[in-house]
């Protein structure tokens, strides 16, 4: 039995629930390998693509999706638990340390963002610091998977930190449950006559609605007749979360038009889905442009967010482009064994069928994450380029050398993308 509902992962989650008499195996996962083939062979958006295998001569579905996958395009099709798979995208909570990172060039590890219940913030450690080593080593792009450990409660690290005035602070950290906030920082700018609204946003998941709408309230009541989208850390989640910003940012000017199409493959037209605007009681009104801050970092719904308003507004694009991923996935899990199927599964386009940004969607105006600067201070690179763009008077950008180089991630551990 199929059963398909507005849940979890990139767009909407399908959830497909098998049954079975489980016999005795070789392979405890045989069964489940049976039934990812078989979801790959009707839902993967490159199913023509997939090799012919017997999926029994593989370890288990993440094994065999490894010999399934269409590396020409596909680089986000994984599997993962269905325990971990709703932990984050329902409510927001993974294992882990609380707070994000990146290399500068020279190759040092810099505090990016920090979630509110992250043990960091007792010692007011914050976005600007460095992290000089890990358990005594000095982190490197090849090393740093392996240097904070598996995701389990109580896991303990010994970190060194810089701060931003050279104090070294050595302290050590335990995993923990971690309850992501979104929204990393709110502001409003006075420059005369124009209000500009500011907020930093983490992710699309299904407490991020109740994050935004907050943010937008404070921004109705404030009267704000400009508004700057930061996702530079943003690597996407639940579209129907994105169309809930879509909603707050444009809803007065596209309610009940199209935001985005999803195209699915040719033996699943039926599942076509044409998404649309709906105005919410925080929309609003007279904003006619909207400003993004972007990186490579910004992926999934950000992107869908960007283009799907394209067609109603001058959306503004600062930073570097985006991380370049026009499809979304359904999630798939059975009663039978605890893996989560979360394959490609469509094509995302706007109203006016343009998508296919495989290379990302470049922005009107480069600017640097200064990763050594706090998220709101005016002089911060990518903000000060934001606030350029809407023709308002910012103060002038504090020159640096350092700039944010990601590292990669995979899996649900790109969709966390914080340690």
């Amino acid at each position: 039995m199929k059963r398909f509902s507005f849940l979890l992962i990139k767009l909407f989650a399908a959830s497909i629930l098998f049954t079975s008499c489980l016999g005795k195996n070789d392979n405890p996962n045989e069964f489940a390998n049976e039934q990812f083939y078989a979801v790959m062979d009707q839902y993967y958006l490159w199913y023509n693509y997939m090799p012919g295998v017997n999926p029994k001569n593989y370890r288990d579905p993440a094994d065999l999706l490894e010999a399934l996958r269409y590396n020409q395009l596909d680089r986000w099709s994984y599997i993962t638990t269905k325990q971990q798979l709703q932990a984050y995208f329902e409510e927001g909570v993974y294992i882990g340390f609380g707070f994000g990172s990146a290399f500068d060039q020279s190759g040092n590890l810099w505090i990016t963002y920090i979630f509110n219940n992250s043990p960091l913030n007792n010692y007011n450690i914050k976005r600007g610091w460095r992290i000089r080593r890990i358990d005594g080593t000095v982190p490197t792009p090849q090393n740093i998977g392996n240097l904070f450990g598996p995701p389990v409660t109580d896991y303990s690290c010994n970190f060194e930190f810089v701060s931003p005035t050279n104090e070294v602070l050595l302290v050590t950290f335990s995993k923990k449950s971690i309850t992501m906030n979104t929204v990393l920082r709110d502001s409003v700018y006075d420059f005369g006559s124009s209000k500009i609204g500011y907020f930093v946003l983490k992710g699309f998941i299904l407490p991020t609605i109740d994050e935004l709408n907050a943010v937008f309230q404070k921004f109705k009541t404030q009267n704000v007749n400009d508004v700057i989208v930061d996702l530079r850390y943003n690597g996407g989640g639940r579209m129907n979360v994105a169309n809930h910003l879509g909603g707050l940012i444009a809803g007065n000017i596209a309610n009940n038009q199209v935001f985005t199409k999803l195209v699915n493959n040719d033996k699943n037209q039926v599942l076509n889905f044409n998404d649309t605007i709906k105005t919410k009681p925080a929309s609003l009104t007279g904003i006619n442009r909207i400003v993004f801050i972007t990186t490579s970092g910004s992926a999934s719904a950000s992107e869908s967010l960007i283009n799907g308003l394209k067609p109603y507004m001058n959306v503004i694009t600062v930073g570097s482009k985006t991380h370049g991923k026009p499809v979304g996935m359904y999630s798939f899990t059975s009663n039978s064994f605890d893996w989560a199927f979360v394959p490609i599964c469509f094509f995302i386009n706007n109203s006016l069928n343009q998508g296919y940004y495989f290379d990302g969607i470049p922005v009107n105006f480069n600017a640097a994450d200064d990763i050594t600067t706090d998220f709101g201070v005016l002089s911060e690179s990518s903000l000060n380029s934001a606030i350029g763009a809407l023709g308002a008077v910012a103060p002038k950008i504090m020159e640096t050398n350092i700039r944010a180089n990601y590292h990669p991630k995979f899996g649900l551990e790109q969709e966390i993308d914080a340690w």
